[in-house]
């Protein structure tokens, strides 16, 4: 989230939903690298995970839509239907 792996930074904070959107905030680099590409995924149960904008075959999707203002983005995850649970992770790839 913009700093070095040994320094402390809040995570993801700001977790607020309605069983349909959930919003999220982190903190956000003002120059990541280059070679770097950030990316969301979600999972209805910490076992199985998926990535924006998919679901299990027949079964719920969630779309994920950052926003990055300054030092923060904040992540809009829209469910296509409502989920009794949901959990949210950040990764990043070298490109």
């Amino acid at each position: 989230f913009g700093t070095h792996p040994d320094e402390f930074n809040p995570g993801l904070a700001v977790l607020v939903t309605d069983g349909t959107i959930t919003s999220f905030a982190h903190p956000q680099n003002e120059t990541p690298p280059s070679d770097l590409t950030g990316y969301y995924e979600w999972s209805p149960d910490l076992a199985d995970w998926y990535p924006d904008d998919s679901g299990p075959a027949g079964g719920p999707t969630v779309t994920m839509v950052p926003a990055t203002v300054g030092t923060t983005t904040t992540v809009t995850a829209t469910a296509s239907e409502a989920l009794e649970r949901l959990f949210l992770r950040a990764g990043v790839v070298q490109n």
